[in-house]
């Protein structure tokens, strides 16, 4: 058994970076998870476009920005085409510590003891 970092990917528009991308091009909806050695947010984005290059994307993503949403416990990456906006980002991660054995993940959640008492 050890403890990893897994990474939980929602591409929301595969297929839509770059310039030739436009409104009416064809996209596609993946979900992948995968171990990362961290949740740090470049360790991340190097992670969502590796992916999205093995699964297909085409076009550049050398603008691929990421984009805080406070609270949300997500980090969220997003490139807009040069004469297309979308509301949708690319791609949403999760990433949360996990137990793998044999092959199979646990998903770990910490227990906030800030402020309890501890009995012996």
């Amino acid at each position: 058994m050890e403890i990893v970092t897994l990474v939980l990917i929602n591409f929301g528009r595969l297929g839509t970076a770059g310039n030739s991308a436009g409104a009416f091009s064809p996209t596609r909806q993946l979900q992948l998870l995968t171990e990362a050695r961290d949740a740090q947010v470049p360790t991340l984005r190097n992670l969502v476009v590796q992916m999205a290059k093995e699964h297909g994307e085409s076009g550049s993503l050398e603008e691929l920005k990421y984009e805080p949403r406070p609270g949300s416990g997500k980090v969220v990456f997003n490139v807009q085409g040069s004469r297309t906006f979308y509301s949708e980002p690319y791609a949403v991660c999760e990433a949360f510590p996990a137990i793998k054995s044999g092959g199979r993940y646990f998903r770990l959640e910490e227990v906030r003891t800030e402020g309890m008492l501890k009995m012996a």
